[in-house]
């Protein structure tokens, strides 16, 4: 009886043959994709600085930028300011190597000092 739920056909007695879990599968054909060329896909690693090698990374000189120390108390803070001000501020904090956060304080404290 199984599969002849509103089956008008007068032929109920006949179990209908139900279709294998995964048959559907084994049928469908695999498009064949190129593969990748390996040295195109290291070369544009290359130029982003990204390395494929296994080697052991090299000490880098210069502390992470962006990043507090472990030691800080730091906060996310959202604030809205010119285009034109933001980009200057990036580039003093890439001249200097600096965080954004220490040519702030610095800003800060030219102010202030300035003012009295």
């Amino acid at each position: 009886m199984a599969g002849t739920f509103l089956n008008l056909s007068g032929d109920d007695q006949q179990a209908a043959p139900e279709p294998k879990i995964g048959a559907g599968l084994k049928r469908k054909k695999k498009s064949a994709r190129p593969r990748a060329d390996a040295e195109a896909v290291a070369a544009a690693g290359r130029a982003n600085g990204f390395n494929r090698s296994t080697d052991t990374a090299q000490a880098v000189s210069a502390p992470r930028r962006g990043r507090p120390p472990l030691n800080e108390n730091m906060t996310y803070w959202r604030i809205y300011v010119s285009s034109d001000l933001r980009n200057q501020l990036n580039m003093l904090r890439d001249e200097e190597g600096r965080r954004l956060n220490d040519v702030l304080a610095d800003m800060l404290a030219a102010y202030q000092n300035g003012k009295t």
